[in-house]
C-alpha cells in the first residue's frame, strides 16, 4: 500500500497532517469523508480531537520520506 497524507485545515488558521496508508486517493478520500471526529497527536504526545465541522479543507496529498539533514560548524 501507498502512503498518502491528509491534511486538515481548521478555521483558526490551525493545519494539522495525518499519515495514511491505502490503495488509492480516493480510498484516502472515503477515509476522510467518513470519519465525524478527526483526531491526531501532536508533538508534545497529546491526543487532539476535532468535530468534523470544524475543518473547512481537506487536502490529500503523497507521502514523501522527510528528509534529514546535519551540520556540522567549521
Amino acid at each position: 500500500m501507498k502512503k498518502y497524507v491528509i491534511q486538515y485545515t481548521l478555521e483558526k488558521g490551525l493545519t494539522v497532517e495525518r499519515t495514511v496508508e491505502a490503495g488509492s486517493r480516493e480510498e484516502v478520500a472515503e477515509m476522510a469523508l467518513s470519519e465525524q471526529i478527526v483526531q491526531f497527536e501532536d508533538v508534545f504526545g497529546e491526543w487532539n480531537l476535532f468535530n468534523k465541522d470544524d475543518i473547512k479543507l481537506v487536502k490529500i496529498k503523497d507521502y514523501t520520506e522527510p528528509v534529514n539533514t546535519s551540520r556540522r560548524g567549521g
